[in-house]
């Protein structure tokens, strides 16, 4: 199904929980045309608050685009770059050695020289290179082919999963979550709502986006959305962590025609998929916070974080600021060295340089390294 036009009218939307807004709540456009201007005000509204800035699919747009992190689409290319030169030179190093690629050139040469008169040594060369060089194209576009096949089938069965052991987010089940599943849809302009699923994951705190053709999904632990329902009624966390997921949607980061290009980074030995591409994935988890951000406006930003940090009891009574003037403190060369290097492996920021990219007044570009 397309969703051009918001359920609840096509005019801008306010966040929840800023100056006496409650959460879940929003303000939309009136459709009184003889009152264009005014708005009606969601429960919870306080008078004598200032509003917070409207949200529009434009306004979002905009500020996705202008704090995406700097680096996420030059190291992506460059990526993509270095995962063909090292697959280029794994072929070139294949004819040169003893592969099947040598084998199969001395089989060719055999052949030519004794079925096919009136070649001379250099013309053979060529002859045979050109054929040794249409095979190689042939093998390197049939493994390619043969690797997204094989990412389609992977995806399938994660997509399979879900809908085997997982409880899809609707109207009926988790409608607040729900509502917010069509109010990011419309403000990113996708042109398919998420499929969202809860699932109960043995008390681990995570979230993770799919996608199969057509078709993106969402998984959601129950532990995290026990927040909103049980202990401490809380949605703002779950509703950053939604947006956060559906950034990277919005950004094409689980589409498998971005995702399989960097797959070619794992032919560089050693520093593909140990350090280039989770450099690559650091980048993604910022800005997809970005986009959290944007559709939020912050709301839920710092618990969300110390929710990571300390576990869905503790995360209340955890000061984000004092958490990061203790983990920045007095550390010594060997100890920041350690923490760099636990950065500079790992798939997502390590919470002390995340924190303090989403606490930017500025929001500028996280560290990578």
């Amino acid at each position: 199904m397309e969703f051009n036009n918001y359920k609840e009218g096509n005019g801008p939307i306010r966040p929840a929980n800023h100056a006496g807004f409650s959460s879940g709540a929003y303000y939309t456009s009136s459709d009184n045309h003889s009152n264009p201007g005014s708005f009606s005000a969601a429960p919870g509204f306080t008078p004598g608050h200032m509003p917070p800035p409207l949200l529009t699919p434009i306004n979002v747009r905009n500020e996705i685009r202008r704090t995406r992190h700097k680096k996420e689409v030059p190291l992506y290319i460059l990526l993509i770059i270095l995962g063909f030169i090292a697959v280029s030179f794994l072929l070139f190093r294949e004819t040169q050695g003893e592969g099947i690629l040598v084998e199969l050139r001395t089989v060719i040469e055999e052949v030519l020289s004794e079925g096919v008169s009136g070649l001379e040594g250099t013309e053979l060369s060529t002859v045979v290179g050109i054929l040794i060089l249409m095979i190689s194209l042939i093998l390197g576009v049939g493994s390619l082919i043969a690797l997204f096949v094989l990412m389609l089938v992977q995806l399938y069965q994660l997509y399979a999963d879900q809908m085997s052991y997982s409880i899809r987010v609707s109207e009926r089940n988790f409608p607040e979550i729900y509502a917010k599943v069509k109010e990011y849809t419309w403000l990113l302009r996708l042109r398919k709502e998420p499929e969202v699923y809860v699932r109960q994951m043995n008390g681990q705190l995570n979230a993770f986006t799919a996608w199969v053709p057509g078709k993106p999904f969402i998984q959601l632990n129950a532990e995290i959305v026990d927040l909103a329902y049980m202990e401490h009624k809380d949605f703002d966390p779950i509703y950053f962590i939604l947006a956060h997921e559906m950034g990277h949607i919005y950004l094409h980061h689980v589409q498998i025609y971005y995702t399989i290009w960097a797959v070619l980074v794992n032919f560089i030995p050693l520093l593909g998929s140990n350090i280039l591409l989770p450099a690559l994935s650091r980048c993604r988890e910022y800005s997809s916070d970005r986009v959290a951000q944007a559709l939020t406006g912050g709301v839920g930003q710092e618990d969300c974080m110390m929710l990571l940090a300390a576990g869905r009891h503790a995360y209340k009574y955890v000061d984000s600021r004092e958490y990061l003037r203790n983990i920045t403190a007095y550390h010594n060369f060997v100890e920041r060295f350690a923490r760099w290097c636990t950065n500079l492996v790992a798939s997502h920021p390590i919470m002390p340089f995340r924190v303090r990219a989403i606490l930017d007044p500025e929001k500028k570009s996280g560290r990578i390294l």
